[in-house]
């Protein structure tokens, strides 16, 4: 989708607020019932919308599930590349004005693709994910406190423990639930659980928030996903080169794949091993493994004829 200038419609999303810009100008809604009402109508003038915001820890997905429910194509970008484009443009005041109109900006002068609209699973097992995520640092939290703690208050700390415990188990039950509902995502897990080290978890987490898995090429995945090294390069200096951005939650559960599979995947634990005697440091070969195992998936789940060696 190419959309006309005039098509776009930015929106800086708040807790409370909607600030909306069009080519016109710009107004406020309030983020209810009542506010995206309105919002539908302003929508309903232009012959192809495409809504622009910003992901803002997930207050942006309101507006995004109802943009889908309308029909209306919608591009979620990154935040800190509309701050990085604000600065270039010599701007650092900020205000939900001010940002509505340098988002609506950078929309103007960027080719935007739409984000696609999610499968009802993939919805769902967005928030049980994001649920599990937040139970386990809170786990993680009370057993460090437990390590320390006088032994009269040690008691109150095993019961939260148990408590967080027992609703990850049941994070886990619904999640299971929702795969065997679902027939062609439980496939395409079990596809992916055939390499060694990819366990149900990090299939999840991989066809849940890496949905482009399919369709993009081979940079643009690796790139997605934060792990492609960038040169950082000078005249004759050759610096060190880095992974950076990406989708921090699809790079944390493929370092823990790519950790196992060192240890229990033959190839994996023989290219890490090549990889280290060579001098490369061992994190930089499990990054490398990351890259081979993403890569890996990503042709099980293209090809249906394609198996592991």
């Amino acid at each position: 989708m190419n959309p006309k200038a005039n098509d776009l419609i930015a929106i800086d999303v708040s807790k409370n607020t909607l600030r909306v810009q069009t080519p016109q100008g710009g107004f406020d809604l309030p983020f209810n019932a009542t506010g995206l009402s309105r919002l539908k109508r302003e929508l309903d003038r232009w012959d192809q919308p495409l809504v622009v915001c910003e992901a803002t820890g997930n207050y942006e997905r309101k507006l995004v599930n109802a943009s889908h429910q309308w029909g209306v194509a919608v591009s979620v970008v990154n935040p800190a590349l509309v701050r990085s484009f604000a600065k270039s443009e010599g701007l650092k005041a900020k205000s939900d004005p001010i940002d509505a109109k340098m988002l609506m900006k950078f929309a103007q002068q960027k080719e935007l693709r739409p984000t696609p609209a999610p499968s009802p699973t993939q919805v769902q097992m967005v928030a049980l994910l994001d649920r599990r995520v937040q139970l386990s640092g809170s786990l993680t939290r009370e057993k460090n406190r437990l390590e320390k703690e006088p032994e009269h208050t040690r008691d109150l700390i095993e019961q939260s423990i148990a408590f967080i415990e027992e609703q990850i188990a049941e994070v886990d039950r619904r999640m299971k639930a929702l795969v065997q509902a679902d027939s062609e995502h439980e496939q395409d897990c079990r596809r992916l659980e055939q390499i060694k080290g990819v366990g149900e978890l990090t299939a999840n987490t991989v066809l849940t928030y890496l949905p482009e898995i399919r369709t993009v090429k081979r940079n643009q995945l690796v790139a997605l996903a934060g792990l492609a090294p960038y040169d950082n390069d000078s005249g004759e200096k050759q610096g060190r080169r880095y992974i950076q951005g990406g989708r921090a939650k699809i790079r944390r559960c493929l370092f823990n794949a790519a950790r196992s599979a060192a240890s229990h995947n033959p190839h994996i634990r023989d290219y890490v091993r090549g990889l280290t005697a060579r001098g490369k440091p061992y994190r930089c070969a499990i990054v490398a493994a990351m890259r081979k195992i993403l890569l890996c998936m990503q042709s099980l789940l293209k090809n249906p004829d394609f198996s592991l060696a």
